[in-house]
């Protein structure tokens, strides 16, 4: 972004400015962006902000679903459905309901499917759902009797691919969106450097003595090479919660 923001800023002050590396830097940014997900073990968001212990998430609306419609008329019943091996969750709303009850039925009845669920300030339902799942429910969330229903992201996010160098007006605002974005990411490396430096001090604190961790290491090691059911026990148990991901996106950031 560095190397972007210098040549955008060369070529609006009309010094050389290469528009050809304008494109390149654009194209590198938008191919990030898309591998984000993955590369951060899911706990970076489309604003670039960067959460933990909790995954970062994806917020989005369905079109049309406003608390205003859910209180006109007769009471309702929704009953969502994500992907295809999910049992419907279903959400039941009448007149006597006030806008803050149904936003809470909302979110305690899709809760199971990793959405939470709030209102913006026009009465539209703003859900919400883990990086990880959203191309999940992007793609596969229905209402029965209405079938797959339109999801619009929030707008709020960096979008390296939307943006233009196709004249002086597109540069200003290209620049614009490259200066925002970079002040996002240093705020998303501090908090990253933070929660790697609390994880840090908890680690050293409850470290064991060198020499329990050598026993502990040996015993590991002739257990795993012994191939019974009770390697493989000792081998799956020490695995479980790590992700070839998460493994990677913490390596990046040393």
């Amino acid at each position: 972004m560095q190397a972007l923001k210098g040549e955008i800023s060369a070529r609006l002050s009309s010094r050389r400015g290469d528009s050809g590396a304008i494109e390149a830097h654009l194209r590198q940014l938008g191919a990030t962006m898309d591998k984000r997900r993955q590369a951060s073990g899911g706990s970076v968001d489309a604003r670039l902000s960067f959460s933990s212990p909790q995954p970062a998430s994806q917020r989005f609306r369905i079109k049309g679903l406003t608390l205003d419609m859910l209180t006109a008329g007769a009471g309702q019943t929704l009953s969502f459905s994500v992907g295809s091996n999910t049992q419907p969750l279903t959400v039941t709303v009448d007149p006597t309901l006030t806008r803050d009850e149904i936003v809470v039925r909302f979110d305690r009845a899709l809760a199971p499917a990793n959405m939470r669920v709030s209102a913006d300030g026009s009465g539209a339902l703003v859900f919400s759902t883990p990086e990880n799942a959203w191309p999940m429910v992007r793609d596969s969330l229905s209402i029965q009797g209405v079938g797959r229903v339109a999801v619009e992201a929030d707008t709020d996010i960096v979008a390296p691919q939307q943006w233009r160098a196709d004249d002086s007006d597109a540069l200003r605002q290209s620049l614009h969106e490259v200066v925002q974005a970079l002040s996002q990411v240093q705020r998303s490396q501090d908090a990253a450097s933070q929660a790697l430096s609390a994880a840090a001090s908890r680690a050293a604190a409850n470290q064991p003595p060198a020499a329990d961790i050598e026993v502990m290491a040996q015993d590991f090691a002739d257990t795993a090479s012994t191939p019974n059911y009770e390697s493989l026990l000792a081998i799956t148990s020490a695995l479980v919660g790590i992700s070839r991901e998460r493994v990677l996106a913490l390596l990046g950031l040393h």
